[in-house]
Parts: C-alpha cells; sequence; structure tokens
C-alpha cells in the first residue's frame, strides 16, 4: 500500500516525465542554469538550432557560448533577475558548433524554492537567425538606395493607378521645394509644372497610359512653391496588371537647372567669343594631328594678311621659319606624348602674305579625345624687336662697365703706384740719422701730404666702385681682435695729439677667428675712427665690440664726446658729397665720402649701419656685419708653409716696371743682407726665375706683357729652382685679391716697416732693429 509520500514522490516524477517529454518536443530550446552560470539542462532542440549535442553543453558556462559583447548583455541580464526582475527577454548571437554566429532570442526566468530563494534560471531560447538576417537586408537594401538617390543625385516616384496612391523619396520632395509631411496625387504633381507646357505635358502622359509605352531622358520645367523654375531631367515605365493595363507608374528624376543655364551661358560665351575672335588681333587656331589647319580665327587677317578660310587644310608648318621649326615639333611632341605636363611657351616666325616674317607666341592644348591641338597666338614683333634693343643696349653697357673697370684699375695703379715712391722715400729720409730738423719737419709734411692725397684718392676709386656696382665681398677667415687693435693704433697718435682717451671694449668679445671680409672691415673703422677723431675736441673715443653668436652677427660701435650732430642733418650722413656743416668741415679735412663709403661697403657685405647723436653730446656710429665661425681654426699654427730665411749673400728678385718704386723697395730692403735682382716685367722675372735661385720673389701684378699672376703661374707650372719659393704680390690694385699661388701680399704704397715686415714674415728672417725705417 503506497504512503503519502510515496503518492507525491511518484507525482513528482509524473511531472518531470511530462516536462521532459515537453521540453524535448519543443521546437524551442529549454535549458535550465545554475545561478553562477553553468548550464544544468538544454532540451535536443539545440543541436537543430546551434550543432551541438545537449550532452556537449552541460556544465558549460552560458555566456562563453556566445559574442563577447552580447555576453556582457547576457550576464546582466541574469544579473537583473537575481536582483528583482520577474523576466528577461535579449536578442544575441549565440556561437554554433561550425563556429557561425546565429542570432536568437532568449526569455529568460528565475525559479524559486519553496522558501523563496533564487534556485536557477529557466531560457526558451528561439532561432530568430532569419528574421534579423532578413531585416538587416531591409535596412541595407534601404539604406543603400538613399545612397544612391544622395550620391547620383536621383529622385524616385510610384503612382499606383489603382488606388491613385502617391510615394516619392525624399529628394523628390527636396527638388519640387515640398515639406517631407506633404500629402500628394498625381493631379497635385502636374499641377507644378510650368504653365506653358502644362496642357502638352497632361497630353504626353495619358498617350504613355494608353500605350503603355515608358519614356525616356524627357527635359519639363516645373515651378516651386517659391517660384524658382527648375530643369528636370525624367524617365518612367509602367507595370502592367494580369490584362496587360497599366497598373503602377514609377520613375527617377534628376534636376538639371544647372547644367540647362551652363549650356545656355556656354551659347553666350561662344557667341561673345565669336565676337572677341573677330575684334582681337589675336589668332585663334586648331590644327589635328598632322598638322593640318582645322580652324583659324579671322584675326588672322589683319597679322599675316591671310583670309579667314585661305589656310584651311593646310600644314601650320608650311607658313613656319625653317630655323623656327624643330622647336616647334619637339614642343608638339612632348605634349603629344604626355597631355598632362603643363603646356609650353611657344615662339616661332610666320610668313606673312606679303612675304614677311611675324613672331608669333603662343601656348598649345593638346585635346587628345578629339584628335587635335588649339591655342591662341599672338603677334610679339615688336615686342622681339624691344628685346634685341635691350640686348644690344645690354651689351654696350657691359662693354662700358668694363671699360670703366679697366679704367679704374688703371688709375688705381698710376695714382698709387708713383705715391708708393712718395711715402715710401719720405719715410726712408726721415729714417737718416744725419738729416736737419728743418728737412726733418719738410719731408714729415710731404710724408703727411702724400698720406691724405692717398686717402683722397683711395675714397674717390672706392666711391667710383662701389657706385658701379664692382664691390664684393672678399670672405676670408681673420682674427678680429688683433685686426681693431691694429687699426685703432693707427690712430695713437693723432688721438694722443688732441689729448683724447682713445680705447676699445670688448663688451661680447668674439672668437678668436671669424670668417669675414678683413679689408672691408678694417676701411669701415678707419673712417668711423677717423671722423670721430676729427670731429672730438675733448674727452674719449670709444671702440665697442659685441659679438651676438645667435644672429652670427658682429656689433661695433665707435662712441665719441664730440660736436654731436642734430637729428635734421643725420639723415645727410651717408649721402654722398653732404658733409654736415660744411664750412665748419671744411676746418676739419675729409672729402665727404667717408661715411657713404662705409655704408656702401656695409651693404656690400649684407650689414647695417647707423648713427646715434645729440648736439653737444657726442656721436655713436654703428655697423653690423654677418660673422661666422669656420669649421676648423683657419689661422691654426702648424699647417703654414716652412720657408728657408734670406741667407747672407742671398737673392731676392724685385719684379717691377716702375724704376722709382724699383729703386725705393731696393733700398728699404737694404736691412736684408741680401742680393737684391731686378726685373722689369714678368718675362723677365721668369727667365730669372729659370737661372738663378732666390730666397723669395716681389712680383708686381700690373707690369706690361705678361702680367704678374701669369709670371708666377708659369714659375710655378715648370719645374725648377723657384717653382715652391715664396711669391708676395706687390700691387697698387685695392681690389686685388690674391689667389693661393701667392704666398701674400703687400699693397702699395706701403711704408718701410710694412715692407721689412711682409718680406721678415715671408723668408722667416729678422731684419737688424737698428735698420728698420718707421
Amino acid at each position: 500500500m503506497l504512503t503519502p509520500f510515496d503518492q507525491d514522490i511518484d507525482a513528482l516524477r509524473a511531472s518531470e516525465a511530462l516536462f521532459r517529454l515537453l521540453a524535448e518536443q519543443a521546437g524551442d530550446v529549454i535549458s535550465r542554469h545554475r545561478l553562477s552560470g553553468e548550464i544544468d539542462y538544454v532540451s535536443p532542440a539545440v543541436e537543430r538550432v546551434l550543432g551541438w549535442k545537449a550532452q556537449d553543453l552541460i556544465g558549460q558556462v552560458a555566456s562563453e557560448l556566445l559574442d563577447p559583447e552580447d555576453a556582457t548583455r547576457l550576464r546582466a541580464a541574469m544579473s537583473n533577475l537575481l536582483s528583482g526582475a520577474a523576466e528577461q527577454s535579449i536578442e544575441y548571437r549565440a556561437r554554433a558548433k561550425d563556429g557561425r554566429h546565429v542570432w536568437v532570442e532568449a526569455h529568460l526566468r528565475l525559479v524559486r524554492d519553496e522558501a523563496g530563494a533564487p534556485r536557477e534560471i529557466v531560457a526558451v531560447t528561439r532561432d530568430i537567425d532569419a528574421r534579423v538576417r532578413l531585416a538587416e537586408a531591409a535596412r541595407e537594401t534601404q539604406r543603400r538606395a538613399l545612397l544612391a538617390e544622395q550620391v547620383a543625385d536621383v529622385a524616385f516616384w510610384r503612382v499606383d493607378l489603382r488606388t491613385s496612391a502617391v510615394s516619392v523619396s525624399p529628394k523628390f520632395l527636396d527638388i519640387y521645394g515640398l515639406s517631407r509631411g506633404a500629402r500628394l496625387s498625381l493631379a497635385e504633381i502636374l499641377r507644378h509644372f510650368a504653365p506653358d507646357t502644362r496642357a502638352r505635358v497632361r497630353a504626353e502622359i495619358a498617350e504613355h497610359l494608353r500605350t503603355g509605352t515608358p519614356s525616356r531622358n524627357r527635359i519639363d520645367r516645373i515651378v516651386r512653391p517659391d517660384g524658382e523654375i527648375r530643369h528636370l531631367l525624367g524617365s518612367f515605365e509602367f507595370d502592367l496588371d494580369g490584362a496587360g493595363a497599366p497598373a503602377v507608374m514609377f520613375g527617377t528624376l534628376i534636376d538639371v537647372s544647372d547644367l540647362v543655364q551652363a549650356r545656355e551661358a556656354l551659347a553666350q560665351t561662344e557667341s561673345r567669343f565669336r565676337d572677341l575672335s573677330t575684334a582681337t588681333r589675336d589668332i585663334v587656331i586648331e590644327v589635328d594631328r598632322k598638322g593640318r589647319i582645322i580652324f583659324i580665327s579671322s584675326a588672322v587677317e589683319k597679322v599675316l594678311g591671310y583670309g579667314e578660310t585661305e589656310l584651311i587644310g593646310h600644314k601650320a608648318a608650311h607658313l613656319t621659319h625653317p630655323d623656327d621649326l624643330p622647336g616647334l615639333v619637339r614642343g608638339f611632341g612632348a605634349l603629344i606624348a604626355d597631355p598632362t605636363i603643363v603646356p609650353p611657351i611657344l615662339e616661332a616666325r610666320a610668313r606673312h602674305a606679303d612675304g614677311r616674317w611675324i613672331w608669333l607666341q603662343g601656348r598649345p592644348v593638346a585635346d587628345m579625345a578629339a584628335g587635335r591641338l588649339h591655342g591662341v597666338l599672338r603677334d610679339i614683333t615688336e615686342w622681339k624687336q624691344a628685346q634685341d634693343d635691350l640686348a644690344a643696349e645690354h651689351a654696350r653697357a657691359e662693354a662700358a662697365l668694363e671699360a670703366r673697370s679697366a679704367f679704374l684699375a688703371n688709375m688705381s695703379h698710376e695714382l698709387r703706384t708713383p705715391l708708393t715712391a712718395v711715402i715710401g722715400f719720405a719715410a726712408l729720409v726721415v729714417g737718416l740719422e744725419d738729416l736737419p730738423d728743418k728737412a726733418r719737419d719738410y719731408v714729415q709734411r710731404i710724408s703727411t701730404a702724400g698720406k691724405a692725397l692717398l686717402s683722397v684718392i683711395n675714397d674717390v676709386l672706392e666711391l667710383a666702385k662701389l657706385e658701379s656696382g664692382q664691390v664684393e665681398p672678399h670672405l676670408a677667415p681673420c682674427a678680429f681682435t688683433p685686426l681693431v687693435e691694429d687699426t685703432i693704433k693707427m690712430f695713437a697718435l693723432g688721438a694722443a695729439e688732441k689729448g683724447l682717451d682713445l680705447r676699445l671694449r670688448m663688451i661680447e668679445p668674439p672668437p678668436r677667428v671669424l670668417t669675414i671680409d678683413p679689408d672691408r672691415v678694417r676701411q669701415v673703422l678707419i673712417n668711423l675712427i677717423g671722423n670721430a677723431i676729427r670731429y672730438t675736441d675733448a674727452g674719449s673715443v670709444t671702440v665697442e665690440v659685441v659679438w651676438r653668436e645667435d644672429f652670427e652677427e658682429l656689433f661695433v660701435a665707435v662712441r665719441d664726446t664730440g660736436l654731436g650732430i642734430d637729428a635734421a642733418h643725420q639723415e645727410q650722413l651717408f649721402k654722398r658729397f653732404s658733409q654736415v656743416e660744411a664750412s665748419r668741415s671744411r676746418s676739419r679735412g675729409g672729402t665727404g665720402l667717408g661715411l657713404v663709403i662705409s655704408k656702401g661697403l656695409v651693404d656690400a657685405m649684407g650689414g647695417r649701419i647707423g648713427v646715434g647723436s645729440r648736439p653737444g653730446e657726442g656721436s655713436d656710429f654703428w655697423f653690423t656685419v654677418p660673422a661666422t665661425i669656420p669649421a676648423r681654426d683657419a689661422l691654426a699654427t702648424g699647417a703654414e708653409p716652412v720657408f728657408e730665411p734670406v741667407r747672407a749673400g742671398g737673392r731676392i728678385l724685385l719684379a717691377d716696371d716702375n724704376a722709382l718704386n724699383r729703386e725705393m723697395t731696393r733700398a728699404i730692403l737694404g736691412v736684408f743682407d741680401a742680393e737684391i735682382v731686378e726685373a722689369r716685367d714678368g718675362r723677365e722675372a721668369v727667365e730669372a726665375a729659370r737661372r738663378e735661385v732666390f730666397e723669395l720673389i716681389l712680383m708686381d701684378i700690373r707690369m706690361p706683357g705678361m702680367d704678374g699672376v701669369d709670371a708666377t703661374r708659369a714659375i710655378r707650372a715648370e719645374p725648377g729652382p723657384n717653382q715652391n719659393a715664396p711669391i708676395l704680390a706687390f700691387s697698387a690694385d685695392m681690389d686685388f685679391q690674391a689667389s693661393d699661388i701667392f704666398d701674400g701680399m703687400i699693397r702699395k704704397p706701403v711704408t718701410a716697416a710694412k715692407l721689412i715686415e711682409a718680406v721678415a714674415g715671408a723668408a722667416r728672417v729678422e731684419p737688424a732693429a737698428s735698420h728698420v725705417a718707421k
């Protein structure tokens, strides 16, 4: 006999059997999940949906079978159930056994025990993959249709002829200027057609409806609600019913208003172009691949004398000057080979009807699709003649400039050469020990006058070179501090005579070596310091130097406590022949060129020059020049050639065409116990160098026949006793720069001390101090 307990067990077994029967026969997948997520039970339907056998999934965590993004949402849904939600529905992608992801819809329900505590989660899962894919396909189709409408700018419309229902795309409403919520009918659409075409359009559509034939690419005008007229290009077709009658009418529209307007504008432009081509002297021409003229404008008659149709069919090459034809062929050939290049500007002479040659210029354009070239030709005959005249004038100017350069160089030589003798002999006389005081005074005056005359000559020649644009910077490594110190020493005596304090301040000292134009910088310094001393009667003259490393620039200022200059006159300072307060300046000397030359030299070096001054408070003249640090110290010792000293009984070759200069130089070089051999020109110097050995050669640059440069090259070029002898350039040309074939340079006029110093430095000898002329 069954007890009540046994009856309950049988009832539970029967219920479980019924649940399993329902679950295993159901089309949906039924599953039970522990609260931790593992699968306790899953119905056999899972094999049909996902390909897994039920026993394969027991004990697995359900979220691990999902797409990672969907797994997060599934865990969130289960968490919601545990937080009190009665049930949850979720769509997600489950991973099938073959690796695919299948869209399913799951309804989750929380099961509690008799005490009300959560026990498990039951899920009923349905395969919705086909439905989701179909919806996605529909959305994609709609998206592509809208995209096609946007990209192609095409509007769609459809009319159900049985119900009169009208459906249109958003683009259709935009074209017609209607709001998105507008309700349309076929009659309403037809009312928007232009009044003068409305009756015709209705009749044409009625005929298409009667015959069921489509319409292709018709252009109609409509009037939008705002009054704007638009041109539409449209086509439409019909769907027929079972009886063959039109049931649905549908079509497309494109707004071609801009194209219609452009076509009308093009027609107007073409009309204006024809008018212009008739009025202008520019020739419009078109030729085919073989160079035959297929069109030429009426301007050809004005330019070349031919009728408008006279040249049609003729080859353009037959009108071209033979000398210019190869250039045209190359230009056209390059354009035909690569039509994407920038068309070249071509120039050639064309034969006029009366036999003259007319210069024409044009830029051809290739239209390879049509197989032709076209362009505009302009008569440039007068411009070509002007070019020829300008070239001839330029050649004459160049010749004049060369002649002027030669004249300046010759004047520099002719003026400075005799001054070399004047200053040199004056220095020798002053050095005589038994010279009477009165004679010494006279000779010193001669020397002073000679130096003053030299300064004036230098200024005039330098200004002439500046005005002719012949001054160019000669950059070289230079020890700047010794340069500025030596320059200041030149004025020490003059400053001392006036009781002035002449000093140097290195505010930001420069590097040991800078690349500058040392001769030009020295000349600017001489002009500024000389002016400062000339116009300062008491106080000081200070030279300040600042090395601006960040800007690679040298700043030099000359500050004095002199007369000062008012603002009205300062702008005149750097203009030639414009001495400030001329009457007073005459008492102080000067040509009025020093500052003008300084500005020209500073400008040539790429620098700046200026002044700041107030009357009675002195003046500050300053300049800047670019200055760079050489890659290596070009003045470093150890790399210099080693010369043998001039030995007693040795020889020095002196080549100079001026007998007076040779005599003066011989007298100065008497301090070296050496034989002086003279040569009157370059050829004699070369011959002497071939015969005898010389410890040193002094080579004048300007000499008749063979000059000093050619003579030096000849001595260096051939093996001989003096091929490697030290050779010093000896020149009165201010602008001459010694090349590397020389071992140094001495500029004329030269003092005895400078000449002895240069010779001693080149020959590595120390003359007796008692013999050095000051």
